[in-house]
């Protein structure tokens, strides 16, 4: 998200959480365009549904930014909140239990 359709002129006119089609144009959720077309254009509550669909990936990319704070030192996961440390536990084992399910199953006997 978002996916834009733009005119002749290049501007955009419509904004999309899915591609319509396979020539619409992916733009990241900050991309300067798709903020002035939602400046002039978007309702309120069109707003508001964009900014509530770019929560989902904008959680993924401070979930990947603890991560990497934590990995590097400049955080302790301890100093978290308690709830935000079973929250971000919670997270991640269910992204690996999805990546488990997903994976190949290889015997021992076979060669990879």
């Amino acid at each position: 998200m978002p996916f834009v359709k733009r005119n002749a002129d290049h501007q955009i006119v419509a904004v999309y959480a899915e591609a319509p089609s396979e020539e619409a144009e992916y733009l990241a959720v900050g991309h300067q365009d798709v903020i002035n077309f939602l400046k002039v254009n978007a309702s309120e509550e069109q707003s508001m549904q964009f900014l509530t669909s770019s929560d989902y990936e904008l959680v993924r990319v401070l979930e990947d930014l603890i991560e990497l704070l934590v990995e590097k030192n400049v955080v302790l996961f301890t100093e978290l909140p308690v709830a935000a440390q079973h929250k971000l536990v919670q997270r991640k084992r269910a992204r690996q239990n999805l990546r488990e399910e997903n994976s190949l199953m290889v015997d021992e006997d076979d060669i990879l």
